[in-house]
């Protein structure tokens, strides 16, 4: 597979292997959630399937998980933050650029 060179604006680096979400980038918070909770979306069940390091326009680097068509995984607030919720892991969960930007704020029980 023949990554592009860039995603989300950002220049590819790299693809990364995966052993790495659970022992180099263990301590982002973000790759911490998709190491114990998986890289599935939540939602549609879509996978995160391409570990990718790339390099913002002022310099700064980025570790990302991507789809098969590279959509971005994101984490999401179970409880949004807006309604109380706090950024602990057991308040995230894995979800598609997507499948998040559709749910907002809102609860699940409330789509």
């Amino acid at each position: 597979m023949t990554l592009p060179h860039t995603l989300n604006g950002n220049r590819v680096l790299k693809r990364l292997d995966f052993d790495q979400l659970h022992t180099k980038y263990f301590n982002h918070r973000r790759l911490q959630v998709f190491a114990k909770k998986g890289t599935s979306c939540v939602r549609c069940g879509v996978e995160g399937v391409y570990l990718i390091a790339s390099v913002d326009q002022g310099g700064g680097h980025h570790v990302d998980l991507f789809t098969a068509n590279f959509t971005l995984m994101t984490i999401d607030h179970i409880l949004p933050r807006s309604k109380g919720g706090q950024s602990i892991l057991a308040n995230y969960q894995p979800m598609c650029q997507y499948c998040n930007s559709r749910k907002g704020n809102t609860l699940e029980s409330d789509i």
